[in-house]
């Protein structure tokens, strides 16, 4: 495992082999259908470059990436097969970058939150039944039902301020 320009691990990008993302075929076959929408190439090629990531992606990044291996593959449909694979409820908007970037991630089936490191960049996910406990006491409190929700803390290393100080 790598280490980060704090010395902190790298997390791992180890995707998750989820049952969601591991039928991600059938589940967008299906959507498709009852959409009454095409299944095409492009988009299922798209969609496999999605589902083998490691980690969280921007659009430019995947369209990058996408067109060096499928350079029939255009900008707009690309952005196009993002927003089935959303609607198909097999990708998400997870939280935006440092720098204001949104990113994506395939919708897994166990909750999980982020902390955004605004030294590095990187993105540490976690999970906390105490927080979730809290949301649904507020929730209850204020007459709510959770629909879904994003629990993104954006963070400065205390290993880098540690660091520079030490230094």
């Amino acid at each position: 495992m790598s280490t980060l320009p704090c010395g902190r691990k790298k997390p791992s990008n180890t995707p998750k082999n989820t049952q969601k993302t591991a039928e991600w075929k059938v589940v967008l076959a299906r959507y498709l259908k009852d959409k009454k929408l095409r299944a095409t190439t492009q988009r299922e090629r798209v969609a496999e470059m999605i589902f083998i990531k490691k980690s969280h992606f921007d659009v430019q990044t995947l369209i990058k990436e996408v067109q060096t291996k499928h350079p029939e593959i255009g900008p707009a449909t690309i952005y196009r097969s993002v927003n089935t694979l959303c609607d198909a409820g097999l990708l998400q908007e997870s939280l935006q970058s440092n720098s204001g970037v949104t990113l994506y991630e395939a919708i897994e089936e166990e909750h999980h939150d982020h902390i955004v490191c605004l030294d590095c960049g990187e993105i540490f996910e976690f999970h906390d039944e105490a927080i979730e406990d809290a949301q649904n006491k507020a929730l209850r409190k204020m007459g709510f039902q959770q629909a879904k929700h994003k629990h993104v803390i954006y963070a400065k290393c205390a290993l880098v301020a540690k660091n520079k100080k030490g230094e």
